[in-house]
């Protein structure tokens, strides 16, 4: 029985206009999709505005209904022939007498009233009863309309909900290049000469299998706090041309640094330079690879170290 409640009063206060534009799209989006639920509202307008019209809203639902329902020249149309066919029904209850048959309670008993057999002549019922449907059928209309007006509403927001959400994704694909053209800069700047050298620690990694678990590394570097780059140097045959390419990932995480370049082999040495800021304390694999001439990447060496700060 709550949930009736709730429900009958959350449509009144939609009427009144006394919902938050949030849950007024939701009301709408439930209830105009539902030819049922469509009926209910229906049923709902016409029960407050016969309420307005016999003087039962409480103070604050009259200001509301005035402030925002009568706003429309439709609804205020409205009105007035609700107000029209209530005052007809009541004469004709009160000609009819007032022991017999007591007056109309709302709205659609009004209508029922004034086409009863009992108060009119089949002709004049007929004639009645023709108006009304007429009337029906124009608030139908208006409901109809106000409905395919709500539904474009919809449209456009989940429109403009779409471009939103693409020009995010844009912004993100934006992010992920620029970061890349950030770490490729650093790496430029770290063989550029400069007035005042980055502080750079370099250490000789040896070849090695993947630890069996992140505590046991086969190297370990200690950086300084005032350390900016890290040089690792790895031993190949000397006479080796090919070009190859590194990677270095946490160990159980993700990859945290790639090189941008092929390196080129120098003196049996392939070396690389890091941001000291990409290596975290930590435990990492870096894996060296080069492209074989079908386009395969191969695996030349695994290399494990800990990181460590002081």
């Amino acid at each position: 029985m709550q949930r009736t409640t709730d429900h009958d009063e959350r449509v009144t206060r939609y009427l009144l206009g006394d919902l938050p534009e949030t849950e007024q799209m939701a009301v709408e989006q439930e209830y105009f999709a539902d030819p049922e639920k469509f009926e209910e509202v229906w049923a709902a307008e016409n029960d407050i505005v016969d309420r307005y019209l016999r003087g039962r809203l409480s103070r604050g639902e009259r200001e509301m209904f005035e402030r925002n329902y009568l706003q429309s020249p439709k609804h205020r149309e409205r009105v007035a022939v609700a107000r029209k066919l209530l005052e007809a029904a009541d004469r004709q209850v009160a000609e009819s007498g007032r022991a017999i048959v007591p007056a109309p309670s709302g709205l659609m008993e009004a209508l029922k009233a004034l086409v009863t057999p009992r108060f009119l002549a089949p002709a004049a019922a007929f004639l009645l009863l023709l108006s009304i449907l007429s009337w029906i059928m124009i608030e139908r209309s208006r409901l109809n309309e106000e409905l395919g007006k709500t539904r474009a509403q919809l449209s456009d927001q989940q429109a403009r909900e779409r471009e939103i959400e693409r020009q995010l994704a844009a912004e993100r694909e934006q992010g992920v290049q620029l970061k890349s053209q950030l770490d490729s800069l650093l790496e430029k700047i770290a063989q550029m000469p400069s007035l005042t050298p980055p502080s750079i620690l370099s250490f000789i990694l040896k070849p090695g299998g993947p630890t069996r678990t992140p505590g046991e590394p086969q190297h370990q570097i200690t950086i300084p706090r005032e350390t900016d780059l890290v040089k690792l140097q790895m031993k190949v045959e000397k006479g080796d041309s090919r070009r190859f390419q590194a990677t270095i990932r946490a160990v159980g995480g993700p990859q945290v640094w790639r090189s941008q370049q092929a390196l080129k082999p120098r003196s049996g040495e392939v070396t690389v330079t890091v941001p000291a800021n990409k290596l975290p304390v930590e435990d990492y694999f870096l894996t060296l690879s080069v492209t074989t001439p079908t386009g395969e990447t191969e695996v030349i060496n695994t290399y494990t170290f800990r990181v460590m700060r002081k």
